[in-house]
């Protein structure tokens, strides 16, 4: 028979079987959690454990850095360059001062009054906001936030809203985060300011003095521009290379292209800290930092120091001598701001002093980098952070004539006595239309413009130089139909240029040199999509055009015909020396290298050789090389360019050569007057579209490059003045008087200055040297017409 349930006691059944459903749903879900943490615990412990712990004690652990010492740099004589001296930074640490806010400010208000940091700025920042323009406010602020550029700095630079400096309770509530860690309130104090509160220390719990030397530079502007500052950190990067965010670095000079070996190796300990930061042991053995390595210049301060007086005094001159136009008569002075000197030794490479001008004083860099007189710099048009004597490219002018010769010697374009006619004005035919007159270009000498109007006539490789022909140049670099020439070529040129170190950089140690630039007829077609043309090497026999260089590169020209042709390496580092006193060289990638590996001598008494290191070869025949010598020693004879300006009469009105002959100091040397139109000239209006249309005479540098003694070179000076005109009115006189500086002539009119036994032995051994037999000067092989004694257009 049939049980019907009732339909309570089906509902009943069904909510059991509901409820237990949910009951092991939940039960299930409980079980793979469970199961779930104590996979993750077993994970945690037995898989992760080992790197678990290590994160662990690498949070309670501290890599602390300990600072080397840097290293000093001298000059040849021993003379401190750049030194470290001791200087103080006044501290405060967060967690020593007390806690009370009230005994707190009493404390912060002392130490305002012993640092002259004020205890808090707010009022006086607020006053500023206050003050200033709202709606220039919200301009700059707005401006700021698009590129993304912090509000405050923006204000502070657009100067509506002056950021005053920290005060004290800005340091404490911006590192208070850091309880047990120095916070500086105020560095570089002196060591009475550090001595006074030092003494008060029992009254100023929480302040600490911690010694930070810092770098002091003695010679100051005199040598800012080879020694070089320090900053602090410039970019994220250097971390990567061991230095912390507060280190201070080389930015400029030897300190930044030495930087590492300056700056020694830091030491290192490990400590144990607890949350707060605060030390409470140390672990293992504190490994000692290693000092930098102190460096040793062939710098000779005095010769800079003189050097930078004689060239600043002629510069100033410079600018009291007005030009006096020849058509209109009206009188123009020259902004000159700008000038160099390279002094070097021609035996060996080593640079005896180099002088830029502008400078500045890397002094006021040592503890900050003061914004203001930065800026200053920086906005300066005539650069002066830049090193113009290896990083300057201007065009060289005649000084670039001595390479043109000894290419065209080498290659058989002339011979060294062959005459050549030279006529103020050549014209060259149009070498697309040659038989239309129309289009021919007339290329002019020096010398045929106003106010001489003149020519040389007929010249030789001798008068060349001596006279500086640009019509020489012209037709022994470009060629010349009518004499038969078929020219060198620019990159015949270009080749020889390099031998004498132009068109590359040649591996000075200081930062940001300079190649200049020698071009070629691929170069052209690349730069600007032109062929090469007669008249490109018209220009560029005669260091014009393309053609471009860098002060140092016209002295080791100089230098290359001065010791026979060879191409050293310049060098402004003589040798280094670590904390024990053992000797180093640099290589040429900077590297230190052992003085007894590199055969560099070492004397008992520690006196260091120097041996140069020679990077190319002149191609050029040695009675060539003889050639370019008495050509460059006839510049600054009465008939060559480089007396145009360095003469006086004697009693019977007889013109007499103001170079240093009467006191054995036979020179040579070139001049220069380069054109030029770059951008600066262009903004001041002495170079403009319409002078360059019209094919006036544009705006000129003034160049000079010398050595001497003649017969024994110890010494190459190349001098060059920005917008100086005539090279041999403005730039041989300063290398006349540093020449005289080096071998002690202060007064070099009339009798010589010099007892016997003061003239230097390579002066006297120059006076008994005869330059022929008979001891007359060499002919100047039927020269008709030499240059006058008083012409001022000498180049």
């Amino acid at each position: 028979m049939s049980i019907w349930r009732r339909n309570e006691e089906l509902e009943d059944t069904s909510a059991d079987i509901a409820y237990r459903g949910r009951l092991f749903s939940l039960q299930l879900i409980v079980l793979i959690s469970v199961s779930l943490l104590l996979f993750r615990v077993f994970w945690l412990q037995n898989v992760r454990g080992d790197d678990f712990v290590a994160q662990s004690n690498d949070n309670r652990t501290a890599r602390l850095l300990i600072n080397a010492s840097r290293g000093v740099i001298f000059d040849k004589d021993g003379d401190l360059l750049a030194t470290n001296e001791p200087s103080f930074n006044v501290t405060i640490t967060p967690a020593f001062l007390p806690t009370d806010d009230a005994e707190r400010l009493a404390v912060f208000q002392r130490l305002s009054l012993l640092t002259g940091v004020p205890v808090t700025n707010t009022v006086e920042q607020q006053e500023l906001i206050d003050a200033a323009d709202p709606a220039l406010v919200r301009q700059y602020t707005e401006l700021a936030r698009l590129y993304g550029a912090p509000v405050d700095e923006t204000l502070d630079a657009s100067g509506l809203i002056p950021q005053l400096p920290s005060s004290i309770q800005d340091v404490y509530d911006t590192f208070s985060f850091a309880q047990y860690l120095p916070a500086t309130v105020r560095s570089g104090v002196t060591i009475t300011e550090a001595y006074i509160i030092e003494q008060e220390s029992l009254y100023l719990p929480g302040v600490r003095i911690i010694p930070e030397p810092i770098r002091r530079y003695p010679t100051g502007e005199l040598t800012s521009h080879l020694i070089g500052f320090m900053g602090p950190l410039p970019n994220e990067g250097w971390l990567d290379l061991g230095y912390e965010r507060d280190d201070r670095v080389g930015l400029s000079g030897l300190e930044v292209s030495l930087e590492p070996l300056l700056a020694g190796r830091k030491g290192e300990r490990q400590i144990v800290t607890d949350w707060t930061g605060r030390e409470i042991q140390q672990l293992g053995v504190t490994v000692p930092p290693v000092p930098g390595y102190n460096v040793h210049l062939t710098i000779d301060t005095e010769l800079q120091r003189r050097s930078t007086e004689i060239l600043l005094n002629y510069m100033e001159e410079r600018r009291q001598f007005a030009d006096i136009d020849f058509f209109t008569g009206i009188g123009l002075s020259r902004e000159i701001e700008l000038g160099t000197v390279v002094a070097m030794d021609p035996r060996d490479g080593q640079i005896l002093a180099m002088v830029n001008i502008p400078t500045w004083d890397n002094n006021r860099f040592s503890t900050e980098i003061p914004v203001d007189y930065y800026l200053s710099l920086f906005r300066n048009e005539y650069e002066p952070f830049l090193n113009h004597a290896i990083a300057g490219q201007y065009p060289p002018g005649s000084t670039f004539k001595v390479v043109t010769v000894a290419a065209a010697l080498q290659e058989g374009i002339v011979s060294p006595n062959r005459i050549l006619s030279t006529p103020g004005v050549i014209t060259v035919a149009n070498q697309f239309a040659p038989n239309d007159p129309g289009r021919a270009q007339d290329f002019v000498c020096w010398i045929s413009l106003a106010p001489t109007f003149g020519a040389h006539e007929d010249i030789d490789a001798f008068a060349g130089l001596a006279e500086s022909c640009d019509i020489y140049m012209y037709k022994v670099a470009g060629g010349f139909r009518e004499d038969g020439l078929r020219g060198l070529g620019i990159n015949t040129l270009a080749e020889y240029s390099r031998q004498f170190g132009f068109g590359r950089v040649q591996g000075i140690e200081l930062p940001l040199e300079a190649p200049g630039n020698v071009p070629t007829t691929q170069w052209k077609q690349v730069n600007f999509g032109e062929p090469w043309s007669t008249g490109d090497d018209y220009n560029a026999s005669i260091g014009q055009g393309f053609v471009t260089a860098t002060p140092m590169q016209v002295g080791q020209m100089a230098a290359v015909v001065a010791n026979g042709g060879f191409l050293y390496r310049p060098r402004i580092v003589h040798h280094l020396t670590d904390a024990e006193g053992n000797v180093f060289v640099l290589n040429e990638n900077l590297n230190p290298v052992p003085a007894a590996v590199a055969n560099v001598p070492v004397s008992e008494d520690g006196e260091v050789g120097f041996v140069g290191q020679v990077i190319g070869v002149l191609d050029v025949a040695p009675e060539f090389i003889d050639v370019l010598a008495e050509g460059m020693r006839l510049v600054n004879t009465l008939d060559g360019t480089g007396t145009a300006f360095i003469f006086y009469r004697d009693e019977e009105g007889e013109p007499i050569s103001d170079w240093l002959d009467d006191f054995g100091v036979v020179s040579a040397g070139k001049t220069g007057t380069a054109e030029f139109c770059d951008n600066l000239s262009q903004q001041k209006g002495w170079c403009t579209e319409e002078k360059i249309l019209n094919a006036e005479i544009l705006p000129t540098h003034s160049w000079y490059v010398a050595y001497a003694p003649y017969e024994n070179p110890e010494i190459v000076v190349s001098s060059f003045m920005y917008y100086g005109g005539e090279g041999s009115q403005w730039a041989a006189p300063v290398a006349r008087d540093i020449i005289a500086a080096y071998y002690g002539v202060d007064n070099y009119e009339g009798d010589p200055i010099l007892a016997e036994e003061d003239i230097p032995d390579s002066v006297k051994d120059a006076r008994q040297i005869e330059i022929e037999e008979d001891g007359e000067l060499p002919p100047l092989d039927d020269q008709q017409n030499p240059v006058d004694e008083g012409e001022n257009n000498a180049n």
